[in-house]
């Protein structure tokens, strides 16, 4: 696959100064609204007395460890500084692209809002899919960065919220 022409060709309706503003928006509002749902969750189990407390915050906590300690390791370069392309969403950094820990911190989250209420983790797992997607026509991550992000996070959302007890 010639990643740059198929970058352009998904990219090119974000490219005036509107539409980038827009995915930027999006890309880091849905992701400021997840962890603020997350946050008030974990709040009200904790008030409550709830149990599901410290599975809600440790299997997201060891999630986002485990995605953090692979792509420090592999340090995969990003699209924009691999390829020269002209990315949306503006970063900075050179490496460790994938997984994808906004995405992969966003589905775990999900999953978990999902295992305490499915009206509250539906809605947040339709996000995750918005995320992963800006994350790609932003430029800042490869497919194969949110795919293997999603699989991560699902791997440990079925190991610690259902196989574990």
């Amino acid at each position: 696959m010639d990643y740059p022409s198929w970058y352009k060709k998904v990219s090119a309706p974000f490219h005036a100064a509107g539409a980038r503003r827009a995915l930027d928006v999006l890309d880091r509002g849905l992701v400021i609204l997840i962890a603020i749902a997350y946050i008030a969750v974990l709040v009200w189990l904790a008030t409550a007395g709830d149990a599901r407390f410290w599975k809600a915050l440790l299997v997201p906590a060891v999630t986002f460890a485990l995605v953090t300690a692979i792509r420090t390791a592999l340090d995969r370069p990003r699209p924009y500084a691999l390829y020269d392309i002209d990315p949306i969403l503006v970063k900075e950094r050179q490496g460790k692209s994938f997984p994808s820990r906004h995405v992969s911190s966003a589905v775990i989250i999900a999953c978990a809002l999902l295992w305490i209420n499915a009206a509250w983790g539906a809605p947040a797992l339709v996000a995750c899919g918005v995320v992963a997607t800006t994350r790609i026509i932003g430029g800042v991550h490869f497919p194969r960065d949110v795919i293997a992000a999603i699989a991560i996070a699902a791997a440990c959302a079925l190991v610690g919220f259902l196989v574990i007890p």
